[in-house]
């Protein structure tokens, strides 16, 4: 888990830096082991572009980007975040955890997805019992809560994450946003201090952030989430665009190794040149050995791992067929 908050302890103190560490770890170790031959877990041998779907095609860039590309007008997919088995411990939230194809595999009609939001601790041996920090909605339940948080650094200052939400027709939203445990669900038009919210009623969504855009302008917000993650790193994030006033194409990604700053300068010029538009909204989801996407690839193919890692995560974004 390669993007750490300022403050570790995002729903509890007791989340354990030296677990995410070892999470680091293993990752890069089963990077390092499977990155060189991916077999039938990555893409074919220089293949650039695959059509996943109607509407949805994977691309591989020149530059280290891997991406899922939806256009919202056509596709009959829906995005939507997944979680199983969340129970909670004391103040935590434990939810199964799977690698991003384990989760497609076991979920009818998916042609592919990203990772989802930041982890904490492992609760057992083998790591596919992991804490979500911050907050996940599934199916209209919030199982694991999410809500602003008390700055170490500024006292009297409390701060917001980003999160993606998704609605009952796919449709993708991006805002800082809260969630109880008595499944009360608000966004936010700021993250720092924010005044009240208003209801927001996606059907699924997760939190993570920094935010990358925010109303079609350029808003890297990780001093104000208290987000720290210095140099180039393995990224996954979310973006679209808006046409006619509603979302148009979705893009799932990740960047072998980029900063905030290049991963957005990324979004800029690529929504221009593919699809002739602005990105409206963007964030990062979490990244280190997490980033993963996945695609079918074919309308009958096998799904595919762009950079297999190996990495079990609690919760994902995962497009799913009707």
């Amino acid at each position: 888990m390669a993007i750490r908050p300022y403050n570790a302890g995002v729903t509890s103190p007791r989340i354990r830096i030296r677990s995410l560490r070892i999470a680091r770890a293993i990752g890069l170790a089963t990077l390092a082991l499977v990155g060189t031959a991916h077999g039938g877990c990555g893409p074919a041998s220089g293949r650039e572009r695959v059509d996943v779907a109607e509407g949805v095609t994977f691309r591989s860039e020149a530059d280290g980007f891997q991406l899922l590309e939806v256009d919202l007008s056509v596709a009959r997919v829906r995005a939507r975040v997944v979680a199983d088995n969340v129970q909670r411990l004391r103040n935590n939230f434990v939810g199964d955890a799977r690698t991003v194809s384990e989760w497609a595999r076991r979920e009818p009609g998916a042609v592919g997805g990203v990772n989802g939001g930041f982890f904490g601790d492992t609760y057992d041996e083998v790591g596919q019992r992991k804490q979500i920090v911050q907050l996940a909605l599934v199916a209209g339940k919030v199982v694991a809560p999410g809500s602003d948080t008390a700055s170490a650094r500024q006292p009297g200052q409390r701060y917001l994450r980003s999160a993606v939400g998704f609605h009952a027709d796919g449709t993708p939203e991006i805002a800082w946003a809260i969630g109880t445990v008595r499944n009360v669900v608000k966004r936010y038009d700021a993250p720092v201090n924010p005044l009240p919210g208003s209801p927001w009623p996606v059907r699924s969504a997760v939190a993570c952030g920094p935010r990358l855009f925010a109303g079609g302008e350029l808003r890297i917000a990780d001093g104000e989430e208290r987000l720290a993650s210095p140099g180039a790193l393995s990224r996954a994030f979310v973006a679209y665009d808006l046409v006619d006033g509603r979302p148009r194409h979705l893009v799932l990604g990740r960047a072998d190794a980029a900063e905030y700053a290049d991963v957005a300068r990324f979004l800029r010029g690529h929504f221009y040149r593919r699809f002739g538009t602005r990105v409206e909204e963007a964030m990062c989801l979490d990244g280190g050995p997490s980033a993963q996407v996945v695609y079918r690839d074919g309308p009958r193919g096998v799904l595919r791992d762009a950079v297999p890692t190996g990495v079990r995560v609690p919760t994902a974004i995962l497009l799913v067929e009707p």
